[in-house]
């Protein structure tokens, strides 16, 4: 299966620049944007890994939240009023999930019923 994602250009323009996960040799895209607040927001995809997603926030050294996804399809940059987004298409899933990341970082994503 493969999947749509923005060039790194694009990740470059929005404010984010290279983590210390990214890894090209390997197929990690490693992303970071940090914030004033001591907040930092990690976004990582690779084709190689079952084409994952994972998104990290951190406050300060304390992890916030974590999430770690497989069978993505798409990840787009998009803007939801003021708001700007990176939002991650799952194959599997009618539920994408939205990462905000201007002017905060939050993320936006409910496990689908079984």
């Amino acid at each position: 299966m493969t999947y749509e994602f923005p060039d790194e250009v694009e990740f470059f323009e929005k404010g984010f620049g290279y983590s210390c996960e990214y890894d090209h040799d390997e197929g990690l895209f490693s992303f970071i944007k940090t914030y004033e607040t001591d907040e930092k927001l990690i976004f990582t995809h690779s084709p190689f890994m079952n084409n994952s997603v994972s998104v990290k926030l951190f406050y300060g050294t304390e992890l916030v939240f974590h999430i770690y996804k497989e069978e993505i399809t798409r990840i787009a940059f998009q803007a939801w009023g003021s708001e700007l987004v990176l939002r991650v298409y799952l194959a599997n899933d009618d539920n994408n999930f939205l990462v905000y990341f201007e002017p905060k970082p939050r993320l936006r994503y409910v496990e689908p019923n079984i």
